[in-house]
């Protein structure tokens, strides 16, 4: 019985080792790289959105020029189907905003909770 649960076991390691989907709070290198190279130009506010630097929230948003973002995106869509997310109470969003023609982004303070 100890020999079954031991081969079951390290198949079950084996086979999320393996695994070609995103992981739990991923941040995958196609998406980083997707991000970094994302345009930044704008003229006005309405220019720059956010994105997701990674599969979770809690990876954090990056300003980016609205078209550049739809790339992002859809490098998102792909490489974080399957990602799982164990931190949703992250305090990672931001305002985005055209400052000397570049987005930039600027963290958002959490909101105060009355008990």
């Amino acid at each position: 019985m100890k020999k079954i649960l031991t081969v079951l076991a390290c198949a079950a390691a084996l086979g999320a080792c393996t695994s070609t989907g995103a992981g739990i709070n991923a941040t995958p290198a196609k998406l980083t790289k997707a991000v970094a190279a994302a345009d930044r130009t704008c003229q006005t506010d309405a220019d720059c959105v956010a994105v997701q630097k990674g599969c979770c929230p809690c990876a954090g948003f990056e300003a980016v020029n609205k078209t550049a973002a739809d790339k992002v995106q859809k490098v998102f869509e792909n490489a974080c189907a399957n990602a799982g997310c164990t931190r949703e109470a992250c305090y990672t969003r931001i305002t985005t905003s055209c400052v000397n023609n570049v987005c930039t982004g600027k963290l958002l303070a959490p909101k105060a909770v009355a008990f």
